[in-house]
This record gives C-alpha cells, sequence and structure tokens, in this order.
C-alpha cells in the first residue's frame, strides 16, 4: 500500500520547509515521494521550490482541498500510479478543517489503494495560539494529528517551547513530536507497506462520520474567518529595497504574502519570497533564471484584504523601479 501523509497547519507555520527537509528523509529511506500541494491560486509557487526535487509535484489552486477543491484532490487521488516504494505527500492549505479533509480520505471507497491518511501537523512555535480569533482553527488542526513537529525552535527560548508544549498538554494531545529524519523512517516501518488493499479496513482516526458541527452550525469551521487571497502582477524588476518596505508595511489583515519576483539590482535571478503575519520577517529563496513560472506575481491570503491598497502600493513600485 501507499503511504498517505496529510500535512496540515496554520498560514505559513513551516509545511513547505518541513517538506523540504522530510523530502530528501525519505529518499534515504529507499523511498520515492510524490506531493501534491493546495494553495489559495498559486500553489505554483510553492512547487517551485520542489523543481528538481521530486519527479512528480501536483498543484490544486484555490479552495481547501476539505471543500471546496475536494473533488480535485480525490480525482488526483485516483489517478495516481502506485508502485512500490511510492509515497504520497499532500500540502494543504493553511485554513484546512483537518478533520472533515481526513473524514473524507479515510472512508472514500476508492482508496484503498493507500494507507490509512496519516496527519502530521506543524505548529508554529513562535506563534501558536497567539492568532487571537484564529486560535481556534489552530487548535482544531493538532486535535486530528497522529504526528507533531514544533517549528522555529532554533529561535524562540526554552521557555517559550515549553509553554507551547504545556498548552498541547492541555488540549489532551498525546501525538508524538517528531523530525523529519525520524519521521521518515517511521514511514519506512508502516506494516501496511507490505499489506494486501483487500485486507484494508476503515480508518476513523477516532470520530464519527456523520456531519459534525464547529459552533453555530454545521459549516465549514473556518468559513466565518472569511479568508480571502489576491494575486496581483508585479513590475519585471523592482528595487530589493523599495520591495521590502512595501512587505514590512503590509496592514494587519494580511496573514501570509508570498510570490515571485525579480530585483533590478540582480535581473537573471529569480526569487521567492515569503512572509509570515504583518509584523514577521520577509524571507527569499534564488530558484535560478528559468522557473516553470515566469511572470513575477505576489499573492496576498488573510480575512477581508484590503485589496486596493495593495494594488496601489504595487503600482507605486513601478515609479520606483
Amino acid at each position: 500500500m501507499t503511504p498517505l501523509i496529510v500535512i496540515v497547519g496554520f498560514l505559513g507555520a513551516g509545511k513547505t520547509t518541513f517538506l523540504q527537509n522530510l523530502v530528501p528523509a525519505l529518499g534515504a529511506e529507499g523511498l520515492s515521494p510524490s506531493l501534491l500541494i493546495n494553495d489559495y491560486q498559486n500553489a505554483r509557487i510553492d512547487a517551485e521550490r520542489f523543481r528538481g526535487v521530486i519527479d512528480e509535484v501536483t498543484t490544486l489552486n484555490g479552495d481547501c482541498v476539505c471543500c471546496g477543491s475536494r473533488d480535485e484532490l480525490l480525482t488526483a487521488l485516483e489517478q495516481f500510479e502506485h508502485r512500490t516504494g511510492r509515497v504520497l505527500l499532500v500540502e494543504t492549505n493553511g485554513t484546512t478543517d483537518s478533520e472533515q479533509l481526513l473524514e473524507t480520505l479515510a472512508f472514500h471507497k476508492d482508496l484503498k489503494r493507500f494507507t490509512p491518511p496519516i496527519q502530521l501537523s506543524i505548529i508554529d512555535g513562535q506563534r501558536w495560539q497567539r492568532r487571537f480569533w484564529h486560535n481556534a482553527l489552530e487548535r482544531d488542526q493538532v486535535r486530528t494529528a497522529t504526528h507533531l513537529f514544533i517549528s522555529r525552535t532554533d529561535i524562540i527560548p526554552p521557555e517559550r517551547l515549553a509553554s507551547v508544549e504545556k498548552s498541547l498538554e492541555a488540549l489532551g494531545i498525546d501525538a508524538p513530536v517528531t523530525d523529519p529524519a525520524s519521521f521518515a523512517k517511521e514511514i519506512t516501518s508502516l506494516p501496511e507497506l507490505t499489506e494486501s488493499p483487500h485486507n484494508h479496513k476503515a480508518h476513523s482516526h477516532g470520530h464519527e462520520t456523520e456531519d459534525h458541527h464547529h459552533g453555530e452550525g454545521p459549516h465549514h469551521h473556518h468559513a466565518k474567518h472569511h479568508f480571502a487571497s489576491c494575486e496581483i502582477p508585479l513590475p519585471a524588476f523592482v528595487s530589493k529595497r523599495a520591495f521590502e518596505e512595501l512587505l514590512n508595511a503590509v496592514p494587519k489583515e494580511v496573514l501570509r504574502a508570498k510570490g515571485l519576483v525579480v530585483f533590478r539590482e540582480d535581473p537573471g535571478e529569480f526569487q521567492i519570497f515569503q512572509k509570515v503575519a504583518h509584523d514577521g520577517p520577509v524571507h527569499f529563496f534564488p530558484i535560478g533564471q528559468h522557473p516553470l513560472i515566469q511572470e513575477p506575481v505576489a499573492l496576498f491570503i488573510g480575512p477581508h484584504l484590503p485589496v486596493d491598497f495593495l494594488k496601489a502600493r504595487i503600482s507605486g513600485l513601478k515609479s520606483r523601479s
């Protein structure tokens, strides 16, 4: 059977970074990972970080795979080519309802050649439960986890890490904390890898299959948070300083910014950029001269995005570039 691994975590928690470390660890164990990425509008941006590393990367743009993009996800899974040693990694977008997604995967009748879904939740050690009205969604994303990984432990003090661990304990979360190398070894030892798909039994992950409720009614949990995204083309070349100033001044409604940019100071190099939270640092990842995406673009994600403001700021880059 093919291991089906679902990576869940709030916007900017570190899912893609974890996967960048997990993929070579799986390869070292003799496994061949494929990746399916779900994200708002432009999952191809994250896919660029795996070009040349993973042979098969599938992108699903738009709504979460637990609701609006569910049919596209199921189609991709049904068409997956199973071979000995393959592993399928599914990177969900940051507002996914993990319970609803796991129910869909665990009980879908046409996915019997996959193992029961394994959910690894990425916890942002720096921002865990500091997201105000999004804290409930963040908690829900770890309640169904089979494994946990706490990111940014290299930049948070020991007392903060202890606080995060105590918070998880108070929530009754008993999933083991792992790391990419340990997780890869555990996947290699799965008994299902040698199990016939005809012997596969439904796996419930401890919850019922009937309609579930969040808060006031049977609505998808993150719908009430009004998450939106907007994709805005960037000039062909921009000043790095001006662009960093723009990103450092994004309003608080922007929970994540990412995209593709080319700096005037280095016109031969495309750069992927990422920023988590309006007050978080900006990170750049050079990806060479010939990415699959050739048009610089910025993607902003958050509730009630000030789209006109963001467009005006980007338009102002032209005069500074």
